[in-house]
């Protein structure tokens, strides 16, 4: 019996809201969903670049976050993210709506119930965003409305700068019969694209979309960078080399300089980082992708992503293709090519992994393409088994972050549980005894504060925040002379740091 169109979507809908009600419930647990972590926080400080009028990085999500009012009403602001984690779904669907086959059907349901869009649901970051236009984007292709698709596509840049990438990779595949198409595909895309651009000129902010792309670029050098999670440990290596934090130029500096000083080894390591894009669940850079997978039982669902990855690399290469096609494959290339040059992320592979489900959906799949798709699913297999990389996984990270939020919350005892437990995972480092200090210090701890600062000083002693922590610490415990040193530190480490110590900086010019 066949199901109406309208009445699959109804239930498709009401599933999938279920399934990401249950998993909001599952996670709030774990990670409290009222606070924000890590890059979510740098979306609600200001849409400005620090000393101009140009917009920072992705405009979208600033303007996405004054919308949903997300410094304020953090919860609100992932509910729509998880709404519109459903658009992609909605969008295969339309674009084979007169098929009207059961295969089309199965492929909106994968898509839907995608472990990583329900996970990226609860996070209000850009991918979500950016994946939902980039399949709208394909649904209009695929109707031959070049330029409303490139529009789209466009939009999508506006949350993850580097889909830049597609228009470019696109125009090797249409140089030879489809250039009107790409014209028009392009003209849409800089439509959307060039107001940011010459707002961001004006205002001496540069011609940039995103401000932090050669700082990506500069992680993607370095396993060190890439294996030290957010924190005073990657904020003493960011400040590495200077007194402060690095700009935009010095970053794409280092960048070069790695690069030239060692090209095969930046190529090995951008080929590995590739071979991590594929893998399953893969990995994440500020989040424990596949820990809180495992933890809401999301992991269940991850057989529907090795589908859609398999079926949709074997429909990249079919030699009869049509320019929505091109475009789709483009928007995996530009995932590979992101993974090669920056670093790979499941979050970041969000946005390829609609074209994966569009290309599956476009043909029901025969002997051939089973085939095919049998031998890139091993392919995957074989290297999510066995391909890492340094900081691919790290055990307690999310813990951390939850103890992060119990002291913003003014509740140090929680953040010493979760810390206990991120410890039992086998967190350690600086980031792991700053919080330990912070915590006692607000439980009336003073003195055993003190030893946790001392002990992050000795692993991270170039990090501003924990030399700010320490003189506060120091002046506590009626350590003033020491507390000044400590104070100057900071300063001199991060002159930004100068307000918030100036009471101890002030008592020794008053000493004096």
């Amino acid at each position: 019996m066949k199901i109406s169109l309208a009445l699959f979507l109804i239930i498709l809908v009401v599933t999938a809201i279920g399934i990401r009600v249950w998993t909001f419930t599952s996670v709030n647990s774990i990670l409290p969903l009222n606070g924000l972590y890590v890059d979510e926080k740098t979306y609600t400080i200001s849409p400005f670049v620090p000393g101009t009028d140009g917009l920072s990085r992705p405009p979208g999500m600033f303007i996405m976050a004054m919308i949903t009012n997300a410094a304020e009403d953090p919860l609100h602001s992932r509910m729509v993210i998880s709404l519109l984690s459903l658009l992609p779904a909605i969008a295969l669907l339309f674009a084979f709506r007169k098929q009207r086959s059961s295969w089309v059907y199965i492929c909106c349901t994968g898509l839907a119930l995608s472990p990583f869009f329900i996970l990226s649901g609860i996070q209000f970051l850009p991918a979500v965003p950016a994946a939902a236009f980039l399949s709208f984007s394909m649904l209009l292709a695929k109707r031959r409305k070049f330029l409303l698709a490139g529009f789209l596509a466009g939009a999508a840049v506006l949350f993850r700068a580097e889909l830049l990438l597609i228009p470019a990779v696109l125009f090797f595949f249409s140089f030879q019969s489809r250039l009107r198409e790409w014209s028009r595909f392009t003209a849409g895309a800089v439509m959307a694209i060039l107001p940011v651009i010459i707002l961001n000129i004006s205002a001496g902010a540069g011609p940039v979309i995103a401000v932090n792309g050669a700082e990506n670029i500069w992680l993607g050098t370095d396993w060190q960078l890439l294996s030290t999670p957010p924190g005073t440990e990657f904020e003493e290596l960011v400040a590495l080399g200077d007194r402060g934090s690095g700009g935009d130029s010095e970053f794409l500096q280092r960048a070069i300089s790695t690069i030239k000083s060692s090209p095969i080894t930046w190529s090995g390591m951008g080929v590995r980082k590739i071979l991590a894009f594929f893998t399953l669940p893969g990995p994440g850079r500020n989040l424990e992708t596949g820990w809180l997978l495992k933890k809401t039982f999301l992991i269940l669902m991850l057989p529907l992503s090795l589908i859609a990855m398999s079926l949709g690399s074997a429909r990249c290469f079919d030699k009869n293709r049509v320019f929505w096609h091109d475009l789709a494959v483009s928007i995996i290339l530009a995932g590979v090519i992101t993974a090669f040059v920056f670093f790979p992320s499941a979050r970041f592979r969000l946005t390829a992994i609609p074209a994966f489900w569009f290309l599956s959906a476009s043909v029901y799949p025969d002997r051939k393409h089973i085939r095919y798709a049998g031998f890139a699913a091993l392919v995957i297999i074989l290297i999510s088994l066995f391909v890492t990389y340094p900081g691919m996984v790290r055990p307690g990270l999310t813990s951390t972050l939850a103890a992060e939020y119990m002291i913003e919350s003014g509740n140090p005892v929680g953040a010493l549980d979760e810390l206990d437990y991120a410890e039992s995972r086998g967190f350690y480092g600086a980031d792991y005894h700053n919080l330990r200090g912070v915590s006692y210090s607000l439980l009336g701890y003073p003195g055993e504060g003190l030893k946790q600062f001392e002990r992050a000083i000795d692993i991270a002693p170039e990090s501003p925040t924990l030399w700010k922590n320490y003189a506060v610490s120091l002046w506590t415990n009626g350590k003033f002379n020491e507390s000044v040193q400590a104070a100057r530190r900071a300063v001199n480490l991060n002159p930004l740091l100068r307000d918030q110590l100036e009471p101890i900086l002030v008592h020794a010019e008053n000493i004096r």
